[in-house]
């Protein structure tokens, strides 16, 4: 019996994590929120109008359930596999990995793109020399395919490099570590103007690397001023994970980070199709969600909706594109480059 076919790939997933996830068993509410969290917004799936979590739930008629999952207690374990006991902390993941009802598997794809990922530069910060060791034992005879000679990276930035590669990696440990116990920290931070923020409080969210500049960031809610943040890691120093009370937790933290860190309003261009300004704009924004339109005689409209901490760096691309790009609103941004280009035309008549 067939019950996801290819075109709904994503409810297998879906029922692939919630399989494993009930492993040490979950409430009826923590099925839902994974449910709801990985399904599409139309609800019905069923033949007779069912919804999918009725299907996992066995809700349905005896026929008609999935019957993937058992309830015991209040409690729904896997019905499939050996299943982990209540009682299981967050602590013992590790531990669960070989208790999972259902094993990951890789397609062929996703094994030549994780033999060619063990030779990237900062793959170790992420995965323990035991984890590299082993699988590099288990992809041993796979030919990828992926090499680095195939790939040109543009719109990139060579920074120096770091002076102290071991603190860098201690401190990705420790903020990996807060994210997973969910806890806050204390650090020192210096940004790039050398102002130096001595001790303070904020809770990670979570690690971002930047394709821009080979370097990974973390984004925080800041607590000591109720904001989120963006920080180079190798900028942070003195990390230390603390237990005090946030009176946030991460997922309140997460929420207010996408919904407060995004621009209100778009960056609207208007670019005229000379030199190649089209083609360097699309790759100077490669990284933000952006549209674009024609308007006629090789004038583009171009929409660049981006992250508030990405503003510097969108401002310095603008003006590097020279003459064939002008802002069209918001107005804010067009006095801030005005003033930046009068300001560089003054230091050079002196």
């Amino acid at each position: 019996m067939e019950l996801f076919s290819e075109i709904k790939n994503r409810y297998f997933q879906l029922m692939f994590r919630v399989i494993n996830e009930c492993a040490g068993g979950k409430t009826k509410s923590e099925v839902m929120k994974i449910i709801d969290e990985g399904e599409f917004e139309q609800k019905v799936i069923g033949k007779n109008q069912e919804s999918f979590a009725d299907l996992v739930l066995n809700k349905c008629e005896p026929d008609e359930n999935f019957n993937l999952l058992t309830e015991k207690d209040g409690m729904y374990y896997p019905s499939v596999g050996s299943s982990g006991k209540s009682g299981d902390t967050a602590g013992d993941n590790a531990k669960r990995l070989d208790m999972l009802p259902l094993p990951v598997r890789f397609s062929t794809i996703e094994e030549a793109w994780l033999k060619a990922l063990l030779d990237k530069e900062g793959i170790r910060m992420i995965l323990s020399k035991e984890t590299v060791a082993k699988l590099q034992m288990e992809l041993a005879d796979m030919d990828t395919p992926i090499r680095e000679e195939y790939f040109e990276l543009t719109n990139t930035i060579k920074l120096p490099a770091i002076p102290n590669q071991e603190a860098y990696e201690e401190n990705f440990r420790i903020l990996l570590n807060a994210i997973i116990e969910e806890k806050p920290i204390r650090y020192t931070n210096i940004d790039k103007k050398g102002n130096i923020y001595s001790n303070r409080l904020a809770l990670p969210v979570s690690i971002e690397y930047s394709m821009r500049d080979g370097r990974f960031r973390v984004s925080m809610y800041l607590l000591d001023e109720n904001r989120p943040i963006m920080a180079n890691i190798f900028t942070l120093s003195d990390i230390r994970i603390v237990d005090e009370e946030t009176g946030i937790d991460r997922e309140t933290a997460k929420r207010l980070l996408f919904e407060q860190k995004y621009s209100e309003e778009p960056i609207v261009l208007e670019v005229t199709d000379k030199k190649a300004a089209m083609e360097r704009c699309f790759m100077c924004f490669s990284g933000m969600e952006r549209t674009a339109r024609s308007l006629g005689n090789d004038k583009y409209e171009i929409r660049l909706n981006y992250y508030l901490f990405e503003e510097e760096n969108l401002i310095r691309n603008i003006i590097s594109l020279g003459p064939y790009v002008r802002v069209i609103s918001p107005q804010r941004i067009v006095d801030e480059i005005i003033s930046r280009v009068k300001k560089s035309i003054s230091l050079y008549n002196i």
